[in-house]
């Protein structure tokens, strides 16, 4: 298990999102490979720290970067977000 770490940030500086309903859209990873997420939000972004099942550093900073493109890709209150 590795630990990952991305930033995420709005295009529009007054958009918010609740961090433990960022953490719950995460957390529905169908192939189960992020086991612990935790997010710390303010008003410039939030940042994400999962611990990913992967024996590589990169392969884990990949797993995540997916993730968290997929669910802006496809959840309304994310597509206004970008991982910075």
């Amino acid at each position: 298990m590795r630990a990952a770490h991305l930033r995420i940030a709005p295009l529009t500086p007054t958009t918010t999102i609740d961090p433990s309903v960022l953490r719950d859209l995460l957390l529905t990873d169908p192939e189960g490979r992020v086991e612990h997420i935790r997010i710390r939000a303010g008003p410039h972004g939030a940042d994400i720290l999962a611990f990913v099942d992967s024996d590589n550093a990169e392969a884990a900073l990949d797993i995540l970067r997916n993730l968290v493109h997929e669910k802006i890709a496809t959840t309304g209150p994310l597509h206004s977000w970008r991982i910075v």
